[in-house]
């Protein structure tokens, strides 16, 4: 006979289908504050109350209700304390009706799991395709499982899973779980210890849910006068009006203020774009956006560029790719007449090599394509891969 029941809260009920899952290895219910049961790894609290605890006494029958009041579990109770804070309830919990709603139902992650041989990768807030990048490099050929651990804010967890689904289509043998992040009364990350509890080999990618705090890091790269600095400072234009997050790193501009000891030379060259990748970097890490619009001539420095900046935050090649007869009709500062006359060495297009990216998230030609339909399709790219919303 029931001697009291109790309706759960939704982040209750998520602790309670983990402490019936066997995720927890020998957590069997709730204890109560000062009871410390040997060899587990946790002890879950299950507050009620006042009013509920003066109906119970050890070896009562709790009945734990969803939040329609349909019954899913009980317990009987062999400890009870109430205090200042409140009261609560200790004893072993016993499933004895499926939950029947809550999010990801097919996708929950249960004890009959094994990871062996896999890299587990966990996810929360929006993943990114750096992120996915990251996690197959570290997988190393294993199988790949996609982990969503869920927690306050957003994007909601079914959002989350709902984009898992979708990247592990692109990865044979991948699956998908769902993990609750919730309370169970113990001060740790409730999804890392379940994954490290059963041996799993993690990558963590959890990022903050807000997608205004993705970092990431734009490089527009193509000739002197192919229009990069024209479309960047019309992006930033644009993301401004956003948001207080984009940070211009032009050229010339770095040049000036970074790099005014240096030559054009190969390795100068290459010592500035490093400068530009991480300031840049800093920049990301603030959760901005940094856009670049130097030269970038040669795949190695693009590569080292690229190199400084991922995985932590993506790098975005927006190749400008603008014939080098336009380029030079623009010449408006006359630098490729003196390059031509040999006044100006080792310039880009005339007596040093550009080398076009083969890795290019998108390819302009502001020959084709006017400063606002160029900066659209950028902003599109951006939208695609959740850097703004």
């Amino acid at each position: 006979m029931t001697d009291a029941s109790l309706i759960l809260t939704d982040e209750q009920q998520e602790g309670l289908e983990l402490l019936v899952s066997g995720l927890l290895g020998p957590v069997d219910g709730y204890r109560v504050p000062g009871a410390e049961p040997p060899g587990w790894p946790i002890t879950p609290r299950l507050s009620v109350p006042r009013d509920t605890a003066g109906l119970l006494s050890p070896g009562s029958l709790l009945e734990l209700h969803d939040l329609e009041n349909t019954p899913i579990a009980e317990m009987v109770v062999d400890d009870i304390v109430v205090g200042d804070r409140g009261a609560w309830v200790g004893g072993v919990v016993r499933s004895t009706r499926a939950r029947a709603r809550g999010i990801a139902r097919g996708d929950r992650l249960d004890g009959s799991v094994s990871f062996q041989g896999r890299l587990v990768a966990l996810f929360g807030g929006r993943p990114m395709l750096s992120d996915l990048a990251r996690a197959q490099i570290a997988a190393a050929g294993r199988p790949l499982d996609l982990i969503a651990a869920g927690a306050a804010g957003e994007p909601p967890p079914a959002e989350l899973i709902a984009q898992l689904r979708e990247c592990s289509t692109l990865l044979e043998g991948s699956r998908v779980f769902y993990v609750p992040a919730v309370d169970l009364g113990a001060n740790i990350d409730l999804p890392r210890f379940i994954l490290d509890d059963r041996g799993a080999d993690v990558i963590d990618l959890r990022r903050r849910a807000d997608v205004s705090s993705y970092g990431a890091v734009l490089l527009f790269t193509g000739l002197s006068g192919a229009g990069k600095s024209t479309v960047a400072r019309e992006l930033v234009e644009q993301l401004r009006a956003r948001s207080n997050r984009p940070v211009l790193l032009d050229g010339d501009h770095v040049r000036h203020e970074l790099a005014a000891e240096l030559g054009f030379g190969a390795e100068d060259r290459d010592k500035n774009l490093r400068r530009i990748a991480w300031v840049a970097a800093r920049v990301a890490e603030g959760g901005g956006i940094a856009v670049c619009a130097p030269i970038a001539p040669f795949a190695s420095s693009r590569a080292s560029m690229r190199a400084m900046v991922e995985p932590a935050h993506p790098f975005i090649v927006i190749y400008v790719a603008t014939a080098l007869a336009v380029a030079e009709s623009r010449d408006r500062k006359g630098l490729y007449a003196k390059a031509r006359a040999g006044l100006i060495a080792d310039f880009t297009g005339i007596d040093s090599p550009y080398e076009p990216p083969d890795d290019a998230d998108l390819v302009i030609d502001t020959a084709e394509l006017t400063v606002e339909q160029s900066v659209s399709r950028v902003m599109e790219l951006l939208k695609s891969r959740a850097i703004i919303d």
